[in-house]
């Protein structure tokens, strides 16, 4: 039965449209421990248990500022269910990533977490921005979704709704 709920997303994954879309095969996230901006500790295995949605963006795409407000869209939606939301900025420094979250208005309530020496960008293959991974319950990554127009598609919608539901 397991083995016939998991066909549904390999579809999904392959139907989203815009950006750039490829279907991860339940490849595990990498592991990592990334400081917030606020300084807190984030690590992969807190991801375990809970579906997790992970935005990878630079202050100077122009596309990930229109993605952010998007994702502070779906944060505040879905902040009370078991789903993780986190924004990695990399390949920018890091006072520019605090400066462009600080200059919003208002202001992100969603963890922004940031890569230093893009670590975990450089093992999870991330060369674009902004690059999201969608992750199951287990932590595995089930879509890898680059460029824009992602938190808009029905596809997604449906695919959050399934690994919220998903045992």
């Amino acid at each position: 039965m397991k083995q016939l709920l998991a066909i549904p997303i390999c579809i999904l994954a392959i139907g989203f449209l815009g950006g750039s879309v490829s279907e991860a095969g339940g490849q595990k996230m990498a592991s990592f421990e990334l400081r917030a901006l606020d300084g807190t500790a984030y690590t992969d295995r807190q991801l375990i248990g809970q579906p997790a949605l992970l935005m990878f963006w630079a202050s100077w795409c122009h596309v990930c500022q229109g993605e952010l407000p998007k994702m502070q869209a779906l944060y505040d939606r879905l902040k009370r269910t078991p789903f993780h939301i986190l924004t990695v900025g990399f390949a920018d420094t890091g006072a520019n990533i605090r400066n462009y979250v600080e200059s919003q208005a208002p202001p992100f309530t969603f963890p922004v977490l940031y890569d230093v020496g893009n670590q975990l960008a450089s093992q999870l293959g991330v060369r674009s921005t902004p690059t999201f991974f969608l992750l199951n319950k287990k932590g595995a990554i089930v879509v890898v979704h680059r460029g824009g127009g992602l938190l808009e598609d029905p596809q997604f919608e449906i695919a959050v709704n399934y690994l919220l539901q998903e045992q």
